[in-house]
């Protein structure tokens, strides 16, 4: 299920979006919400990073005395880069400044009339909707990681493996194209990632669907870019078991 939120301090307003997101989630039979209402862009940031991502966004752009909707866009994308963001303002031209941000946003509804309200709604969740079915078989699986203040979700199949790092609880990740250092375990990782992830050694954590072979004389893993990770005795204990029950 993707969460929905709805940012606007016009409590009617809030109301309503909520109504015509809600309907056309039946009608559309989306996997999508539950639709969660934030009067304020605290409100919204403080649920947002306590639920899962990506999500969809609904946002006033007006908060008097508080940050703009444009501001808390900046905020989300920081955690969501994959959201969706949509702007419910009586604003009528927004895109360049957007634009400027690098907000992507999908739409910008204007306030007013219900009905061309309902419609262009519509129209966001079904783009949103093909959007997520049209990923799925092209990219897969998404592993996220936290880098600083910023949030990445890297698809599964450019992993190669982790690597703990010599300081306590800092891993680099090895990608296809990019090094990427963070603080976390490998224990957090084995356990979310499962087993198409192999702990080939006690600071390794490889892909199994990248491993080219298992060179048991060297005591390595060589995976497909000619990378070679090393094989822990455990490890190699655990790997020739395997390869016994396999061959029953």
């Amino acid at each position: 299920m993707i969460p929905i939120y709805i940012c606007d301090d016009e409590k009617p307003v809030a109301d309503r979006l909520e109504h015509i997101i809600s309907n056309q989630i039946t009608i559309l039979n989306g996997d999508m919400g539950p639709v969660r209402e934030a009067d304020t862009p605290e409100r919204l940031l403080d649920l947002q990073t306590k639920d899962t991502i990506p999500a969809v966004y609904f946002l006033d752009i007006d908060f008097p005395g508080r940050m703009s909707g444009l501001e808390l866009a900046q905020k989300l994308r920081l955690h969501d880069p994959r959201g969706f963001i949509v702007f419910i303002t009586a604003h009528h031209d927004l895109a360049f400044e957007t634009f400027r941000l690098r907000l992507e946003a999908l739409d910008y509804i204007v306030k007013g009339d219900y009905n061309a309200m309902a419609v262009r709604v519509r129209e966001c969740l079904t783009s949103i909707q093909q959007r997520l079915a049209s990923e799925q078989p092209k990219h897969g699986r998404y592993c996220t990681i936290r880098l600083f203040d910023t949030i990445r979700h890297i698809p599964v199949e450019t992993i190669l493996y982790f690597e703990a790092l010599g300081f306590k609880h800092t891993l680099c990740l090895h990608l296809d194209n990019e090094l990427l250092e963070f603080n976390s375990s490998l224990e957090h990782f084995a356990e979310e990632l499962g087993e198409d992830f192999w702990r080939c050694h006690r600071g390794f954590l490889v892909n199994r669907s990248r491993i080219r072979t298992v060179d048991l004389k060297c005591q390595a893993v060589i995976l497909d870019n000619g990378t070679e990770c090393p094989l822990s005795r455990r490890a190699k204990t655990e790997y020739n078991a395997q390869r016994k029950r396999d061959a029953k």
